[in-house]
């Protein structure tokens, strides 16, 4: 199962909220996925969504509502292979009083739904039943390695965006907006601000999940940190010691180990001997044990020995040349 039908099921399963509440989450249900259809003389008011939990949860707040049986149907588009559910109203007196009800029609011979932006939901209980009306009919989030968190509402028309912009900053939540394909979405990117949001409409169980899902990501990272961190100084380690052995050797064969001084010469040694330990290892073996920088010293007193060696020889190269 997705997470966003996770979402949306763990949402339709929640207890019976306040009236008020319930009609703001119808409202926001029907502003989205609601349409009014006249065939003749008969007017319907149809609700379509994807899931056959939500589909009922839309049922039981119709019936709340005061209307009367409300129709379930269930419809199958061949050509996409998904499964949509409908709840639908019957009769121009149901519909309109429900409309009324829900302010999104005036008393009268109005048939239209009318968008009324400035009456958003003033309660905190309903604003957070408003945005969980929102995601049930246009929610939807993902989780990839790639792209990372994302949750996107789809609002359908741009005010209805800008509204849903107005009452998330009631909870210091700011979406951006955004159009595609004709529709204007409000998402978040920010890991922080969904856990902050699925908080709000009550989604606690899918919340827990991303949350444990955000942990395991984060010690992957700092293992992955870590490993590669490792094999960083690993590979460091080993180019340092091939160069150092380099020198050793070569300063064996220009005047012999034999005739170093006995710091530096016990210095060769170890090196030969344990070819992969670290400077801060090898200077641990020395009776008394040394520091990283001491042993690093000593090294670099090798390589001024080369170059000594290397000048006389030249020097003596050139006299004999001579």
């Amino acid at each position: 199962m997705s997470l966003t039908r996770q979402i949306k099921q763990e949402l339709a399963r929640l207890g019976e909220s306040l009236t008020c509440c319930s009609s703001w989450e119808l409202k926001a249900l029907l502003l989205k996925n609601g349409y009014y259809t006249i065939r003749g003389s008969e007017h319907f008011l149809s609700i379509a969504v994807d899931d056959s939990t939500v589909a009922r949860h839309l049922y039981n707040l119709l019936r709340r509502s005061g209307t009367d049986s409300p129709s379930f149907i269930k419809q199958q588009e061949k050509r996409l292979d998904v499964t949509r559910y409908m709840v639908q109203l019957t009769g121009r007196e149901q519909i309109d009083a429900l409309l009324v009800y829900l302010d999104l029609k005036e008393a009268g011979n109005q048939i239209s739904l009318l968008r009324r932006y400035t009456a958003l939901p003033k309660r905190n209980c309903c604003r957070k039943a408003f945005l969980r009306g929102a995601f049930l009919a246009g929610g939807s989030i993902s989780v990839s390695r790639q792209s990372g968190y994302h949750l996107e509402i789809n609002c359908g028309k741009f005010e209805d965006a800008r509204a849903y912009q107005k009452v998330l900053a009631s909870f210091e939540l700011f979406p951006l907006i955004r159009t595609r394909n004709g529709s204007t979405f409000v998402y978040f990117k920010n890991a922080e601000a969904i856990a902050d949001y699925l908080r709000i409409i009550g989604a606690g169980g899918t919340l827990l999940q991303l949350e444990s899902m955000r942990v395991v990501k984060s010690m992957r990272n700092r293992v992955n940190r870590l490993v590669n961190f490792e094999t960083a100084n690993l590979e460091k380690v080993v180019d340092s010691a091939y160069q150092q052995l380099d020198i050793i050797n070569r300063v064996d064969r220009l005047i012999g180990l034999n005739n170093l001084p006995p710091a530096l010469q016990e210095a060769a040694l170890l090196r030969r001997l344990y070819t992969e330990a670290s400077l801060k290892e090898l200077g641990e073996m020395l009776e008394p044990p040394i520091s990283k920088s001491g042993m690093n010293h000593r090294f670099r007193q090798l390589a001024r020995v080369l170059d000594k060696a290397r000048a006389s020889n030249k020097q003596k190269s050139c006299q004999q040349d001579v």
